[in-house]
């Protein structure tokens, strides 16, 4: 008995998809763990970080990093500075 092959659906690359994976991979390039944790959110090139971070530093860095990709309108940062941030640095 010979099994039919699956007909694969390709679908076309979402840019939205490919600018958050972007962002994720120059967030964690910094070195900052923290960061590597943030979710992000993307529409119409506005992004949107969400998550806990120790720091205002860290928050910042943050969006100077998102800031920096040639695609990204605008960010808005909802990332919030824990006192008791269980991450590392």
């Amino acid at each position: 008995m010979e099994l039919q092959k699956e007909a694969r659906i390709v679908l076309p690359p979402n840019p939205e998809h490919q600018l958050i994976a972007r962002i994720k991979r120059v967030l964690r390039s910094t070195g900052y763990d923290a960061l590597s944790h943030i979710r992000v959110a993307v529409e119409q090139n506005v992004v949107r970080l969400e998550g806990q971070v120790p720091t205002y530093f860290l928050k910042q860095v943050a969006q100077t990093q998102v800031l920096s990709i040639n695609e990204v309108r605008s960010v808005i940062n909802n990332l919030i500075v824990e006192d008791g941030y269980a991450g590392h640095f």
